[in-house]
């Protein structure tokens, strides 16, 4: 039937449609479903890169944060540290400046008080004169056997003992000097070291074989050295004798002493007030200082520079104390003469003298001689009374001459720090403790810096 063929072709042609249709639906959601899942993959992608990125971005704040955290943390700490130094820089300053004007203090009031004394019995003794027709009685030198009879007396060693060489008092001449230089403890002669038969074991009075022939051997080819030392406050006879012989033992030279005599540590303080306030005079032009009522031991060591530097020898001071006081007032002295008896305008004090001062009570030194300081940032001495480790300071006052700062205990090995920056300074500086002029502390100081310099032998203590 002809309808019937063609109803088959129309249900054919709507077959293949539907089919068409069918498989373009079926198409369309595959490529659909298929875009569905790339693009769930690109976004789950992006999710993921995104929590990496941002992951990454937290821990790169955190450790942002945390480094910022720990260099604020960092300099917080420094600046506290900083606050601290500058305020125990501030209390060593006060204490200083305190401590300085009463120590003065006490010395004018002592000075006055001398001064009057002394017209007073001025003028007894030109009433006792007048009316007697006889000079007032002189004391005897040695009368009593105390240390303040030897005041400013030259030291040596003769047939093994420590003795004066000189009586206080005594005008010094080239002939004391050249014998004083022939009698000085030396530890390679055989009648100038030390020996005590009553105490053969002691080590601070004999002089041990070792040393003796370590000294031989070191200075050996060497032309001949003389040291002359000045003791510092409330040093005894017997003290001064046993760091002539640690100096020398240290250095294997011939080792003179020019006493500082010892009035007890009051009487000593005022001296050195004294001192120090002669120092100021002479530095600020005041010349003649012979009648200013100084210690003895200026005069002396004042004589001793002057006679050598006349005959062209050089001289080597060590001083300690109060003995760089001393040694002070006496080169200004010294330097004062020297220019006074010359037509040379070059006249005066030049590096032929050489000077190394231990915790020294010298506010300030004269300018020429070659010195060396020696200061222990925690000994009260240098730390109030003398330079002190401000550099503006050393610049000014220490004569052109080097110093060393040093921080270290005592007994420990020649290590002590020097480096400005690492100083370990107490919050006040101690009276004693860190002023011993001996091979545990000063002398070991100056061995660690002349180690490798020829200056010293060790042939000591510390070898």
């Amino acid at each position: 039937m002809p309808g019937g063929g063609l109803l088959q072709r129309a249900w054919g042609a709507a077959s293949n449609a539907a089919k068409k249709t069918a498989g373009a639906i079926t198409g369309g959601a595959q490529a659909i479903g298929d875009g569905i899942v790339s693009g769930a993959k690109a976004a789950g992608n992006a999710v993921v890169s995104g929590a990496k990125a941002a992951g990454n971005a937290v821990v790169t704040g955190a450790k942002a944060v945390g480094n910022a955290a720990v260099e604020g943390a960092k300099a917080v700490g420094n600046a506290a540290v900083a606050v601290k130094d500058g305020v125990k820089e501030g209390v060593r300053g006060a204490t200083r400046a305190v401590a300085d004007a009463g120590y003065n203090a006490v010395g004018a009031g002592k000075d006055a008080l001398d001064s009057g004394a002394k017209r007073v019995s001025d003028a007894y003794d030109k009433a006792k004169e007048y009316f007697t027709g006889k000079p007032p009685a002189q004391p005897c030198i040695a009368c009593t056997g105390k240390d303040v009879d030897h005041d400013g007396s030259i030291f040596g060693y003769v047939n093994g003992k420590c003795v004066p060489l000189t009586q206080k008092g005594q005008e010094v001449t080239r002939a004391d000097i050249e014998n004083a230089k022939k009698s000085g403890y030396n530890p390679s002669s055989p009648t100038h070291s030390a020996y005590d038969p009553d105490k053969p074991d002691d080590p601070t009075r004999n002089t041990s074989q070792a040393t003796k022939d370590c000294c031989a051997k070191c200075t050996e080819g060497k032309p001949p050295r003389t040291i002359f030392y000045v003791n510092g406050i409330n040093t005894t006879r017997t003290t001064h004798c046993e760091t002539l012989k640690q100096l020398g033992d240290m250095t294997c030279a011939t080792v003179v002493g020019v006493y500082n005599a010892t009035e007890g540590f009051v009487g000593d303080a005022q001296q050195t007030s004294k001192d120090r306030r002669l120092i100021r005079e002479a530095a600020a032009g005041k010349k003649d200082l012979t009648t200013d009522g100084r210690n003895p031991a200026v005069n002396t060591l004042s004589d001793l520079v002057v006679a050598e530097r006349e005959s062209g020898r050089p001289v080597e001071i060590f001083a300690h104390s109060q003995g760089g006081a001393v040694t002070s007032l006496a080169l200004y002295d010294a330097n004062n003469t020297l220019k006074a008896g010359s037509p040379s305008p070059n006249a005066g004090l030049d590096e032929n003298v050489k000077v190394t001062s231990f915790g020294s009570a010298a506010p300030q030194w004269v300018e020429g001689p070659k010195y060396t300081h020696y200061v222990h940032v925690n000994d009260a001495t240098p730390m109030v009374f003398g330079l002190g480790d401000n550099p503006s300071n050393h610049a000014k006052y220490a004569g052109g001459g080097k110093v060393v700062t040093f921080s270290g205990e005592r007994g420990q090995a020649a290590d002590f720090e020097t480096n400005g920056k690492n100083l370990d300074k107490h919050w006040l500086p101690g009276m004693t403790e860190y002023h011993g002029i001996d091979d545990d502390l000063y002398f070991k100081a100056y061995q660690q810096q002349n180690r490798n310099t020829g200056d010293t032998c060790g042939c000591g203590k510390n070898k």
